[in-house]
Formats: structure tokens, sequence, C-alpha cells
């Protein structure tokens, strides 16, 4: 049974050790540390040579008994900034920061139930499903720890994510993701001498710009322009320009033909000012960030959480998401892994807060719905 007083200490504990992305070294001595006083056998992999962390992932594992399944419980050590020097900060309903930095409840409280739960089961007193537990680096700067993660050493099918807001939520699709760039060459020039020499490349991104359909494509799609780079000096007519973009979406028809109107859009502009100058070029590059999920209903860890808070008259819905998590390349990589709630609320502000009840409430039902019966 969740012990929710050691469950909370755990927490805040966790909360006061610096761990922006990069730097999860001293909270990864924390857990190691832990591991190692409940005698539970981990390694740690060599993720950090590719995503430059001062650390790798961890993964513990515990055995009831081999003939049972093998489920991964997964949380991620790092947090975004301003995340050094938390103070948390304990209400009668919820956990808060000091007002100057995060609280780091994302990720943490999902931390803090794996944590929970393994040393509970621990004991060998329990009978279980075997867990892998395994807790990423880089998590907040695009998945970087699972993605490169070795997944030969994973044995589970399917897994749970704590990196969510409600318990009462349980994510089973959500979409992929890709990166696109658009680079636009112009052509510099002086811009108080002879300006007419030159083609502003931001000039020409703006028009791309204007033309490229935001936000909302459909219910299930969607494309952001993030972050623009251009021009050298307020007096030289600006000779490149950059875009970074993502699209979003389940469908991947649907994203093939959204980029397919903007590779076409980018032909036309270019054709156009080559026109006016044959060194003008738009570039186009794509990178996959991630896979969709799409978990089935009626998938051993879907129905068991399902039954459990039946059995425990909780609240559940089986939803969707327009975000991402560590669950994307588990799901990419054979592990159908679905993402639950932890309590968080208003993560990445300095207004964020752990809601205890929800809290409690998913160390509860993760903890329930891993017990052996008899279905």
């Amino acid at each position: 049974m969740i012990n929710k007083k050691r469950l909370l200490a755990t927490f805040i504990d966790l909360v006061k050790i610096d761990s922006e992305s990069r730097n999860e070294k001293e909270v990864a001595e924390y857990i190691k540390k832990k591991l190692k006083k409940l005698k539970i056998k981990f390694y740690v992999d060599n993720s950090h040579k590719k995503t430059r962390s001062n650390h790798g992932n961890i993964i513990a594992t515990i055995i009831s008994d081999p003939k049972l399944p093998t489920v991964v419980l997964s949380s991620h050590m790092d947090t975004v900034v301003p995340g050094k020097g938390i103070k948390p900060i304990v209400k009668r309903n919820y956990v808060t920061s000091g007002g100057d930095t995060i609280l780091g409840s994302d990720d943490k409280s999902g931390l803090a139930i794996i944590l929970e739960i393994l040393e509970i089961f621990s004991s060998g007193k329990i009978r279980h499903l075997n867990v892998e537990a395994v807790i990423t680096t880089c998590e907040e700067i695009g998945l970087l720890g699972a993605k490169y993660l070795d997944y030969k050493l994973i044995k589970s099918k399917e897994g749970i994510v704590l990196d969510s807001t409600s318990p009462e939520r349980l994510v089973i699709k959500g979409p992929a993701s890709d990166f696109f760039l658009i680079e636009v060459n112009g052509v510099e020039a002086h811009s108080g001498v002879n300006p007419e020499l030159g083609l502003s490349s931001i000039k020409i991104a703006s028009e791309i710009i204007t033309k490229i359909k935001t936000g909302r494509i459909n219910k299930n799609t969607t494309i952001n322009i993030g972050k623009i780079n251009g021009g050298s000096a307020i007096n030289i007519i600006p000779g490149q320009t950059t875009m970074s973009c993502e699209i979003r979406g389940n469908n991947e028809k649907t994203i093939s033909n959204q980029l397919g109107i903007i590779k076409k859009l980018l032909a036309r502009t270019e054709k156009k000012y080559k026109k006016l100058d044959k060194r003008a070029s738009i570039k186009f590059k794509k990178e996959r960030i991630y896979d969709s999920i799409n978990i089935k209903r009626d998938s051993m860890l879907v129905k068991r959480i399902l039954k459990t808070c039946k059995d425990l008259k909780y609240k559940i819905d089986l939803v969707e998401t327009g975000g991402g998590a560590d669950a994307n390349f588990f799901v990419k990589n054979g592990v159908n892994t679905v993402n639950l709630g932890t309590g968080m609320r208003e993560f990445h502000t300095k207004n964020e807060k752990l809601i205890l009840k929800e809290f409690y409430q998913s160390a509860d039902i993760v903890f329930n719905c891993l017990l052996e019966r008899v279905d």
C-alpha cells in the first residue's frame, strides 16, 4: 500500500535537487543511492554521449515472477528553467514553489511515484508484474533520453509514462511531430549605398509566412512557425533568413499533404525571385521528431488500469493529447505506452502546483494495476 508520507517526502527531496536539462547527475546520484539501499538492480546507459547530458538514463528492474508480464514505468529526471534553488512549499491540498522558480512536478512527481512503488515491491512480499523502471534525461529538450535509449535492453512490450496532468486522464492517443526548416537565401548589399543590388531574404520570408496556414489545420493537425532568424546588421540587406517550424498530426496522409502544399508554395516563390536575381534560393529540410501514439483500448495495461479505477471507484477517461512525451519514443520502439497524469498543474511556470489528492491517486492506480491478479 502507498505510504503517502514517504511519497511526499521523496517528492520534496527530488525537487530540491537542481536538474535542469543536461544537468541531471545530482538527482541521478540520489536515485542510484536509493536503489542501492533497496538492493534493486540497475544500470546506466551511454545515452549521455548523444544527449550531451552529464548522466545517462537509469534502468532499474524488479522481477517478481519470470512467467508474468514485464512492464515499463517511466518518468524523466530533468526540468525546464528556471529550475535552480527550488524551495517547495507544502500547503494543505497542494505543493507549490516560492514563486521565483518552477516547482518541478514535471516530472519529479512521476519519479517519486516510481521510487515509492519500487520500494514497496523491493520487499519481495507482494506478487506483482515485473517492472522495468526507465528514468530518462533531457526529456524537456526534445525527448532526447528516450530517443537515444538502447531499446534492445528493454524486455517490456507495454508501459506507463507518468508525465501528464490529472490521473483522471489516461492518454492513449497523440500526434506525430515533424520539424521542418525553411532557408531563404537572398542577396546581401549595403542598405544605404547600393540597396538596389540586394534582395532581402526577410522580405521573401515574410511573403512565405503570410501564405502558410498555421495554427489548427483540422481537428488533429497543427502547424507552427516557432522561430525566425534573419539578417546580420541594420545596414545590410539581409542575405539569409531561416524559419524553424513544426507540424503535428496523427494522420500521416494529412501531414504529407500539408507539407506538399508548403513545398509547392516555396517552389513558386523561389521561381518568382530567381527572375529578379538568379542567386535567390529557398531550401526545405524535414526531420521526424517522434511518431504518433495510438494504443488500443483492449491492451493489457489499459484494461488493468480501467479495472483498477473501477475497483477503487476512481473516475478515468481515455483521451487524446496534442503534446509529446517519452511515450512517443517507447511506442516507436515497440513498447506500447500510455501516459497517466500525476496531479501537476501550470507546469513550466512559476505558478506550478502539484495537487496532493491527485498525486496520491495516481500512485494508488499504478500500484494496484501492477498487482498480480486473476481476471
